[in-house]
């Protein structure tokens, strides 16, 4: 007979005080303690690659693209692949993040698609994140999610286009070139 662990919900001060094994990346999500691998190589060159591109679009904008920092709001610790910021803070002192960001990024993997989709999406969009974007690599395609307009995007050619940053346009063909 089978019989099930009862589940241990963690505070955000247990998260934080919980021994780490290199290579994984943890993260605290409704009390939940939750680990994935870290990226694989073609993840880590579409991450490069939105980052350099967000970075030369909102360059002198008054917003910056943070790569995989912790993003810590309402005792959840989660590690988006990118999100931008629009305030005035020192990055050279930043360890976490503690407000809200305007846009955040995942890159799904075969294993992440369902807790990126619907886990993460549902605390994005509760955590009041205006912006969510997933990023497929098996399809080279990004959804795009405004949450304060209710308004969904599939965009598998041309540019992605921010609602909630309107200037902000990427060609996806920059995004998904695994070339060196």
């Amino acid at each position: 007979m089978n019989v099930a662990k009862p589940l241990k919900f963690y505070t955000l001060k247990e998260f934080e005080e919980l021994p780490r094994e290199d290579g994984w990346n943890y993260e605290l999500i409704d009390g939940v303690v939750m680990m994935s691998p870290r990226p694989a190589g073609a993840h880590q060159m579409i991450s490069g690659n939105l980052f350099s591109e967000l970075r030369s679009k909102l360059r002198g904008k008054g917003c910056a693209p943070l790569l995989e920092m912790d993003l810590v709001l309402e005792n959840d610790n989660l590690i988006p692949d990118l999100m931008i910021i629009c305030d005035d803070v020192n990055i050279s002192e930043l360890k976490r993040y503690e407000k809200t960001p305007k846009i955040v990024i995942e890159i799904v993997s075969p294993r992440s698609v369902s807790h990126d989709c619907i886990v993460k999406r549902h605390k994005y969009e509760q955590l009041g994140i205006l912006e969510y974007w997933i990023v497929s690599p098996e399809e080279n395609c990004v959804d795009v999610f405004c949450f304060t307009l209710n308004r969904h995007e599939h965009c598998c050619t041309g540019q992605i286009k921010s609602y909630v940053l309107p200037d902000l346009q990427i060609d996806l063909d920059n995004i998904f070139d695994l070339s060196f």
